[in-house]
Parts: structure tokens; sequence; C-alpha cells
């Protein structure tokens, strides 16, 4: 029987991963069967303390250069405001990740375990090629180094040149703290007497090129939206995974402020709203603080 916290190397010990590619799990079969074997079986029949186990994509996809990293503060943050997003750069052939910051412990409906197996499947809607939990403390969590160098250490393993953050004010108090906490991180990950370590090797100092915050909540002008209308409906699955999370009239769990129909449809709503100023259906908006630059003004059409 497998012990919570087992490295990929004691899988290949038992011979299951024999003949395979286990560095790149390029094989959409091969990652349908971890999937399948982690989220569908050891989570819920083997291990008595699930939120212990790395994510099944990060397992895969160990060494795997990201084009970008969306980082949120809760499991759902990133679906909620930038699915679309990711889903259209996936579609283009990008490498995507997710880094949640805390399990969202603190979540008035269902458990940090329930929402461990959410965001597994969550992941799987979307086809992630990466997805990762430093399991800060929900609600607590503080600007600190020990915090900082978790997210320099993801940065550092995915090197993505585009990071996606928590918006800079909302209406839950995490979200701007991890805003801030996300971007210090980015800059700090880019000095190289700043050292940090995976897998006993000293890690590669990164920047991203990029850093751009969406828009959750509370509504913010945003600097620009990108088109998702072809991807709202996928969207909004990856969003229900979140199943004790969301709209369910036969959930017995307290109301809350996302918990309504009447939220789905601010959803879609926001969407409109993101959207109708440039001309899309529905659009996801996110801002920026480092001005952005173009090479000519065709770029902005």
């Amino acid at each position: 029987m497998f012990e919570c916290g087992w490295k990929l190397d004691a899988f290949k010990s038992k011979n299951l991963t024999r003949g395979w590619n286990t560095d790149l799990a390029g094989s959409a079969d091969l990652r349908e069967f971890f999937y399948c074997f982690f989220t569908k079986f050891y989570i819920k029949k083997i291990c008595a303390n699930p939120c212990h186990l790395p994510n099944p994509c990060s397992i895969l996809y160990k060494n795997m250069k990201l084009d970008i990293l969306a980082i949120a503060v809760h499991p759902d943050d990133v679906e909620l405001s930038a699915a679309g997003t990711l889903l259209k750069h996936i579609d283009m052939g990008k490498k995507v990740g997710i880094l949640d910051l805390t399990r969202g412990e603190l979540g008035s409906r269902g458990t940090a375990e329930t929402r461990d197996i959410e965001a597994a499947d969550s992941t799987k809607i979307m086809g992630l090629h990466a997805r990762e939990n430093v399991r800060m403390v929900d609600g607590f969590f503080q600007h600190t180094e020990e915090n900082l160098r978790k997210i320099i250490n993801i940065l550092r393993k995915y090197q993505p040149d585009i990071v996606l953050a928590n918006a800079l004010d909302d209406r839950h108090p995490d979200h701007g703290r991890a805003a801030k906490l996300t971007a210090d991180a980015c800059f700090l990950s880019g000095l190289v007497r700043i050292e940090t370590q995976l897998d006993g090797k000293i890690q590669d100092k990164w920047r991203p090129k990029a850093l751009y915050h969406y828009i959750q909540d509370y509504y913010r002008k945003p600097d620009f939206v990108i088109d998702i209308t072809p991807y709202m409906e996928q969207k909004m699955k990856a969003i229900m995974a979140y199943k004790t999370q969301f709209y369910n009239p036969e959930s017995k769990e307290p109301d809350t402020p996302i918990s309504s129909k009447a939220f789905m449809d601010f959803l879609y709503a926001r969407a409109q709203e993101m959207g109708r100023p440039a001309g899309f259906l529905y659009a996801e908006g996110f801002e920026v603080v480092r001005t952005p630059g173009v090479n000519d003004l065709f770029d902005l059409v």
C-alpha cells in the first residue's frame, strides 16, 4: 500500500510505469491513467489524509517549462476569473498551469479534502499541464520570507513567461494580500543571490516577463480584456467542478455569496460586461501595474 507523500520514483519501483516516458508523460492515455488512479482511487480509497498528496499533474510534468502560470490564493479563484483565458491559450498550444496558495480551508462549504478533489476535477476539465498547492494558511497567511520562498520555488521550477495573479483589491482581503505577495515573489525570483533548491539542486533564477492581475468580485476597470466567447461554457464547467462551493439546490450547507443561482447569472453578466466595450460577447479583464508595451499599433487590434 502506498503512503501519503510518496514520490514518483517510488511509483516507478512498482514497475507500473515500465517503458513509459514519465518525465514528460506526453501521452493523453497516460495522463488519463494517472488522473483516474490518483483522484478516483488513491485519494478516495487508500489515503486517509489526501491533503498530503502532490497534484497528479505536478508529478507528470515535474520539469516542464510553462508559458503561463496563474497563481491564486484559493482553489477556484482562477476558474472564476481567468479560466477562459487559460483555456484559450491551451487551445493555442501553450503550456499552462495553476499554483494555489492555500486549500481554501476556511470556506463555509465543503472541506479542504473535498476542495483538493474538486481542484483535480477542474484541472482535468481545463486540460492544465500542471497544478500545485503550496498550502499556506487560508485567511492568516502573511507577507513573510517563508511564503515568498514557496512561490519563488515554483516560479523557478516552471519558469513561466507570464504570471496571472489575484485582484489588486477585492471584497475578500486574501485577494489583495496574495496579489502583493505574488508580485514581490516574481521580482525576487530574478535575484541570483536568493538561493532555492529543488530535489537537492540549486535552482536558476527566473523572473517572468509579465504579471497581470485578473479581476474578481469587485468591478475594476480593466487595462485590457481577452475574448473568451468560444470558451465560456467550458469555463463554467470548470467552475462547477467545485460542487460544494457553487449553486446546488440539493445542498444542505450554509448559503454564501457565491452559492446562489444569482451568482451563476452574475458570472455570465460580468463576462458580458468585460467583453462589450471591446466588441466581444464574453471576455475576462486584467489590470497591470507596469505599463505593457507593443511593437506597433496593430498589436492592439
